[in-house]
Protein backbone atom coordinates (compact mmCIF):
# COMPACT_ATOMS: atom_id res chain seq x y z
CA UNK A 1 0.00 0.00 0.00
CA UNK A 2 1.32 3.73 -0.87
CA UNK A 3 1.05 6.03 2.01
CA UNK A 4 3.14 9.32 0.96
CA UNK A 5 3.43 11.01 -2.11
CA UNK A 6 7.12 10.35 -2.61
CA UNK A 7 5.95 6.42 -2.51
CA UNK A 8 3.53 7.34 -5.03
CA UNK A 9 6.43 9.00 -7.53
CA UNK A 10 8.09 6.45 -6.73
CA UNK A 11 5.34 3.67 -8.04
CA UNK A 12 4.50 5.73 -10.87
CA UNK A 13 8.25 5.43 -11.95
CA UNK A 14 8.67 1.53 -11.48
CA UNK A 15 5.56 1.11 -13.57
CA UNK A 16 6.39 3.65 -16.13
CA UNK A 17 9.88 1.08 -16.28
CA UNK A 18 7.68 -1.88 -15.93
CA UNK A 19 5.67 -0.58 -19.38
CA UNK A 20 9.04 -0.06 -21.11
CA UNK A 21 10.60 -3.75 -19.89
CA UNK A 22 6.63 -5.03 -21.15
CA UNK A 23 7.06 -3.34 -24.61
CA UNK A 24 10.53 -5.02 -24.78
CA UNK A 25 9.88 -8.17 -23.72
CA UNK A 26 6.85 -8.64 -25.53
CA UNK A 27 9.18 -8.05 -28.90
CA UNK A 28 11.51 -10.83 -28.44
CA UNK A 29 9.39 -13.44 -26.47
CA UNK A 30 9.36 -16.47 -27.53
CA UNK A 31 8.99 -19.77 -25.43
CA UNK A 32 7.12 -20.21 -22.45
CA UNK A 33 9.72 -18.84 -20.21
CA UNK A 34 10.02 -15.74 -21.91
CA UNK A 35 6.01 -15.61 -21.88
CA UNK A 36 5.94 -16.78 -18.54
CA UNK A 37 8.20 -13.19 -17.49
CA UNK A 38 5.76 -11.41 -19.53
CA UNK A 39 2.43 -12.62 -17.61
CA UNK A 40 4.73 -11.66 -14.29
CA UNK A 41 5.43 -8.63 -15.31
CA UNK A 42 1.81 -7.48 -16.36
CA UNK A 43 0.60 -8.84 -12.96
CA UNK A 44 3.01 -6.82 -11.09
CA UNK A 45 2.29 -3.45 -13.10
CA UNK A 46 -1.43 -4.05 -12.57
CA UNK A 47 -0.97 -4.33 -8.50
CA UNK A 48 1.65 -1.26 -8.88
CA UNK A 49 -1.70 0.57 -10.84
CA UNK A 50 -4.19 -0.13 -8.17
CA UNK A 51 -2.13 0.93 -5.26
CA UNK A 52 -1.71 3.94 -7.28
CA UNK A 53 -5.43 4.23 -8.36
CA UNK A 54 -6.41 3.29 -4.28
CA UNK A 55 -3.82 5.88 -2.99
CA UNK A 56 -5.07 8.76 -5.57
CA UNK A 57 -8.45 8.24 -4.73
CA UNK A 58 -8.56 8.59 -0.76
CA UNK A 59 -6.62 11.67 -1.54
CA UNK A 60 -9.25 13.05 -4.02
CA UNK A 61 -12.42 11.51 -2.01
CA UNK A 62 -11.69 11.50 1.70
CA UNK A 63 -13.26 9.17 3.72
CA UNK A 64 -15.87 8.15 1.40
CA UNK A 65 -13.17 6.12 -0.34
CA UNK A 66 -12.73 4.01 2.29
CA UNK A 67 -13.69 0.61 2.01
CA UNK A 68 -14.43 -2.26 4.21
CA UNK A 69 -14.85 -5.44 2.96
CA UNK A 70 -12.05 -7.75 4.35
CA UNK A 71 -10.54 -7.91 7.62
CA UNK A 72 -7.07 -6.94 6.06
CA UNK A 73 -9.26 -3.89 5.23
CA UNK A 74 -9.51 -3.34 8.81
CA UNK A 75 -5.83 -3.73 9.45
CA UNK A 76 -5.76 -1.09 7.20
CA UNK A 77 -8.15 1.39 7.90
CA UNK A 78 -5.82 3.63 9.88
CA UNK A 79 -3.21 3.63 7.22
CA UNK A 80 -6.48 4.81 4.74
CA UNK A 81 -8.02 6.98 7.43
CA UNK A 82 -4.71 9.10 7.46
CA UNK A 83 -4.22 9.45 3.44
CA UNK A 84 -8.07 10.43 3.01
CA UNK A 85 -8.26 13.31 5.79
CA UNK A 86 -4.33 14.58 4.73
CA UNK A 87 -2.44 14.12 8.20
CA UNK A 88 0.96 13.89 8.15
CA UNK A 89 1.82 10.81 10.50
CA UNK A 90 2.68 13.62 13.55
CA UNK A 91 -0.37 14.99 13.12
CA UNK A 92 -2.14 11.31 12.49
CA UNK A 93 -0.25 10.27 16.18
CA UNK A 94 -1.26 13.34 18.07
CA UNK A 95 -5.09 12.29 17.27
CA UNK A 96 -4.52 8.52 18.37
CA UNK A 97 -2.33 9.00 21.27
CA UNK A 98 0.45 6.59 19.66
CA UNK A 99 3.81 7.61 19.22
CA UNK A 100 4.87 8.85 15.73
CA UNK A 101 7.93 6.85 15.88
CA UNK A 102 5.32 3.96 16.49
CA UNK A 103 2.59 4.87 13.81
CA UNK A 104 5.51 4.60 11.13
CA UNK A 105 6.47 1.28 12.02
CA UNK A 106 2.95 -0.14 12.18
CA UNK A 107 2.75 1.73 9.29
CA UNK A 108 5.91 -0.03 7.07
CA UNK A 109 4.44 -3.53 8.47
CA UNK A 110 0.94 -2.59 7.41
CA UNK A 111 0.00 -2.91 11.17
CA UNK A 112 0.55 -6.85 10.62
CA UNK A 113 2.70 -6.67 14.32
CA UNK A 114 0.36 -4.60 16.37
CA UNK A 115 -0.78 -5.86 19.90
CA UNK A 116 -4.68 -6.09 20.04
CA UNK A 117 -4.42 -3.26 22.83
CA UNK A 118 -2.62 -0.55 20.88
CA UNK A 119 -4.61 -1.09 17.70
CA UNK A 120 -7.82 -0.89 19.74
CA UNK A 121 -6.94 2.33 21.12
CA UNK A 122 -6.24 3.64 17.72
CA UNK A 123 -9.65 2.67 16.27
CA UNK A 124 -11.71 4.23 19.61
CA UNK A 125 -9.48 7.99 18.59
CA UNK A 126 -10.62 7.64 15.52
CA UNK A 127 -14.00 9.36 14.81
CA UNK A 128 -15.25 6.50 12.69
CA UNK A 129 -18.83 4.74 12.76
CA UNK A 130 -18.35 1.09 11.45
CA UNK A 131 -21.76 -0.82 10.43
CA UNK A 132 -21.60 -4.03 9.87
CA UNK A 133 -24.29 -6.11 8.00
CA UNK A 134 -24.14 -9.75 8.71
CA UNK A 135 -24.49 -11.85 5.46
CA UNK A 136 -26.09 -15.17 5.51
CA UNK A 137 -24.11 -18.15 4.38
Amino acid sequence: MITSDRQLNATKKKIDSLTESLAEMKKSAKGILAKSSVVQTEAMKQELENDVFEYEKLCSEGLKAIEIETPEDIMLLPIKYRIAKHLTKEAFAKEVDVPVRMISRYEAEEYTNITGETFKKILHNLPLTLNGILKEA
